[in-house]
C-alpha cells in the first residue's frame, strides 16, 4: 500500500513537472499610469507610456469620460479640447488604470473684479506671479485685480504649466445685448440661443454682477433639423422665445448642480404621448407604475446626448400635440437635433454647475 502511494506522488510530480509554468498559473495583468493627474494645455496633447504587466501594449484600450474635453487615440494620445477636467482609462486583460486631466487654456482674459473657475483637484497647486494684477486661490478661483499682465503657476508633482494672465478695466456694461432683453428684469442668470441659420446657433451664457450684465461663456450650438419656430410636436423646429431652464439630470453622476439633480435609470423617461396625464413630464416608472411607450423617451438609451441635460419648460403645461422633450443637451454626432438645443458635453455640464433656480433660457432669431 505505502509503495502505490509513493508510486502515486512520483506520478504527478513528473506530470506536474510537464506542464509549462505559464498553464499552471498565468501572471495576472496590471497596468500603471505614472500619476493619477496631468496637466494638459487646450490643443495640446499627450503620449500615455503605461507600465504593464501580464498584458501586451497593443492589446491596451483607451476610453474618455468626457470627448469634449479631452480624446484619446488607440495608440494613448491624449489632446486637450475644451477647458475641463476628464478621466483617461487604460484597460486590458482585465486590469485598469486611470489617470484624471486638468485641460486649461494656455491663456485667461478677466476683467478688474471677474473671477474665473479652474479645473482642479486635491494636491494640485497654484501661484500667480504678480497678485497686484491677479490673485488665485488655492482651489483655483482666478480673481482680476487691476489692469495688466502676469503668469499663473500650475503644479502637480513634476508637472507645470504656465498661463498668462490678463486683466482688463471693468466695462461699464459687458454685454447690452443682454440687459436690453426682458428677461433681464426677472432673472441674474440667462442662456441666450442666437439662430444662425440651417441648424446652427451660437449660445452665449450671462450673469448679472454689481448691476451689469457679463458673458461668462459663447460655444457653438445646435437646434432643430427644420430650424426655429417650433408650433407642434414632430416638426424637428425649437421653440423661440423666453422659458425657464430646470430640471437637470443626465445619465452621468451629478456633476456639482445648484438645483435638484436626477441621475438618470432604466426606471426615469420624459412623456411624449400627448394622450398622457404625464405629458411633457420627467417620469420614473416606480412611482406611478406606467410604462414608456414609443411616444416617450425612455433617457437612459440616449447617451452622449443626455449625459448632461436641463429641461427648456416650453409647453410646460402639457397642450396636446404642441410639443414636448425640448432640452439643453450634449451633441452628439449629427449637426442638428430634433427640436432641442445642443451644445457639447464640456458647455454643458457647466452650464449645469452654474445655473440656479429662476435661470432663464432665451431663443431668438437673427
Amino acid at each position: 500500500m505505502r509503495a502505490k502511494r509513493w508510486m502515486c506522488l512520483l506520478m504527478a510530480m513528473i506530470i506536474l513537472a510537464a506542464v509549462p509554468a505559464g498553464a499552471m498559473a498565468a501572471t495576472k495583468a496590471a497596468i500603471k499610469l505614472p500619476a493619477k493627474v496631468g496637466l494638459l494645455f487646450v490643443e495640446g496633447q499627450v503620449q500615455l507610456k503605461p507600465k504593464v504587466k501580464g498584458v501586451k501594449s497593443d492589446d491596451l484600450t483607451y476610453a474618455t469620460s468626457a470627448e469634449g474635453v479631452a480624446t484619446v487615440s488607440e495608440k494613448g494620445v491624449v489632446k486637450g479640447v475644451a477647458q475641463g477636467k476628464v478621466t483617461v482609462t487604460v484597460s486590458g486583460g482585465g486590469a485598469k488604470a486611470k489617470c484624471t486631466f486638468l485641460v486649461v487654456p494656455k491663456g485667461l482674459s478677466l476683467e478688474v473684479g471677474e473671477k474665473v473657475q479652474l479645473p482642479t483637484v486635491d494636491n494640485v497647486k497654484f501661484k500667480m506671479k504678480n497678485e497686484k494684477i491677479a490673485k488665485v486661490s488655492q482651489k483655483g478661483v482666478v480673481k482680476g485685480v487691476k489692469a495688466g499682465k502676469t503668469k499663473l503657476l500650475m503644479v502637480y508633482g513634476k508637472q507645470k504649466r504656465t498661463l498668462s494672465v490678463e486683466v482688463k478695466e471693468q466695462s461699464s456694461n459687458s454685454d447690452s445685448k443682454v440687459a436690453k432683453l426682458s428677461a433681464a428684469a426677472e432673472a441674474d442668470q440667462i442662456v441666450l440661443v442666437e439662430y444662425k441659420s440651417g441648424s446652427k446657433a451660437t449660445l452665449s451664457v450671462h450673469q448679472k454682477q454689481d448691476g451689469h450684465w457679463k458673458q461668462l461663456l459663447e460655444t457653438p450650438a445646435y437646434v432643430g433639423k427644420n430650424g426655429i419656430d417650433k408650433t407642434k410636436e414632430g416638426d424637428k423646429r425649437t421653440p423661440t422665445g423666453t422659458f425657464n431652464l430646470t430640471t437637470p439630470f443626465g445619465i452621468k453622476a451629478d456633476p456639482g448642480a445648484k438645483m435638484a439633480y436626477t441621475k438618470v435609470t432604466k426606471y426615469h423617461y420624459w412623456c411624449g404621448s400627448s394622450d398622457s396625464d404625464y405629458y411633457n413630464k420627467l417620469v420614473d416608472y416606480r412611482d406611478t407604475k406606467r410604462k414608456w411607450t414609443k411616444s416617450d423617451e425612455h433617457l437612459i438609451d440616449y447617451k452622449g446626448y443626455y449625459n448632461y441635460a436641463m429641461f427648456i419648460d416650453y409647453n410646460v403645461e402639457g397642450v396636446k400635440g404642441k410639443g414636448s422633450c425640448i432640452f439643453l443637451h450634449c451633441k452628439g454626432k449629427k449637426k442638428f437635433t430634433q427640436g432641442c438645443v445642443s451644445v457639447s458635453e464640456a458647455s454643458m455640464k457647466k452650464i449645469i454647475q452654474w445655473a440656479k433656480p429662476g435661470v432663464k433660457i432665451v431663443i431668438q432669431g437673427t
